[in-house]
């Protein structure tokens, strides 16, 4: 199959590099020149529990790309989405393309459905764990699970194609109908644990090891669950408590993404986590307070990098 991964980050660095191993013809795409460089030169670093792997790879900007791909992995942040789509439909996401986004936060299959018809589009949720160590160098171990499906809910061959590369490059892939719940439920998790190590600037592990922790990121799930409930998903706010329950003892070493964004001054994906919870619980009249307040903190943060006195 060949497959372009968009946005060689870690996540989509630790997918392309899987794929690649497995003899798929994978191409990274990304716009940062030390980053095309770095993986083309040296291909990519693998760490995981089995050692590290040194996998040959080729590296792009989307308008050196010449040829249509068979899928295409979006794995930018989604606040570059619009603008990677954009460069990524003139040349190689043609009319027989289809398009995966395995994205945190919601309102990506809307913004995808701007450059592609939804019978092309398959979305999911992955908590796989990727940590950058320099440019095409990534660590990744602990278990995971990939969840995907159509985004019109129809089930058609390619997504049990796409189902079998990802199971045959080693990760723990399922096919679901209910991908919208495991997507909430993913999008409530992230809008609990990543925005408040991000304000606290401490690893996973430091929110479960405060009572007043655990109460907020619980009341952020409450209110997803909520919301979900309302837009007619069946999101069930004790699975993403559980989630975070594993989460503070299993991961509780690991800053997530969020948290180092912040540390580095970064623009984060909040809008569309807790943001866009907010957006969704506002279209149905519903009120968040624990979730908008974290929500208007993480805008604030992000806003004044450059008047902040540390």
């Amino acid at each position: 199959m060949k497959i372009a991964v968009i946005g060689a980050g870690a996540m989509g660095t630790l997918f392309g590099g899987r794929l690649a191993m497995e003899g798929n013809d994978v191409t990274m795409v990304d716009v940062v020149p030390v980053v095309l460089e770095t993986i083309n030169r040296d291909g990519i670093e693998l760490e995981d529990e089995a050692g590290m792997h040194k996998i040959p790879i080729v590296a792009k900007k989307a308008e050196e790309m010449t040829e249509e791909a068979d899928l295409a992995i979006l794995f930018t942040k989604t606040l570059y989405s619009k603008s990677a789509l954009e460069s990524a439909a003139k040349t190689f996401i043609g009319k027989n393309t289809y398009v995966l986004t395995l994205q945190n936060g919601l309102g990506n299959v809307e913004l995808i459905n701007e450059f592609v018809s939804m019978d092309k589009i398959l979305v999911g949720v992955t908590n796989y764990a990727s940590d950058v160590k320099g440019p095409g160098k990534i660590s990744s171990k602990g278990a995971g699970y990939v969840r995907i499906y159509t985004a019109n809910l129809e089930d058609t061959p390619v997504v049990h194609e796409v189902h079998e590369v990802l199971v045959q490059a080693g990760f723990h892939a399922e096919i679901t109908k209910e991908v919208y719940v495991a997507i909430w439920e993913k999008v409530g998790f992230n809008a609990a644990i990543n925005a408040t190590t991000a304000i606290v600037h401490a690893p996973c592990g430091a929110i479960g090891a405060v009572e007043e922790g655990r109460f907020l990121a619980a009341k952020i799930a409450t209110e997803t669950a909520m919301v979900g409930q309302a837009h007619g998903v069946d999101v069930k706010a004790e699975n993403i408590i559980h989630s975070l329950e594993n989460t503070y003892v299993a991961h509780k070493d690991h800053y997530t993404s969020m948290a180092q964004d912040l540390k580095n001054k970064r623009k984060t994906e909040a809008r569309f986590i807790n943001g866009g919870i907010v957006a969704k619980a506002k279209e149905k009249g519903i009120e968040v307070p624990y979730t908008e307040a974290i929500y208007c903190l993480l805008r604030t943060i992000e806003d004044t990098f450059d008047i902040q006195g540390f």
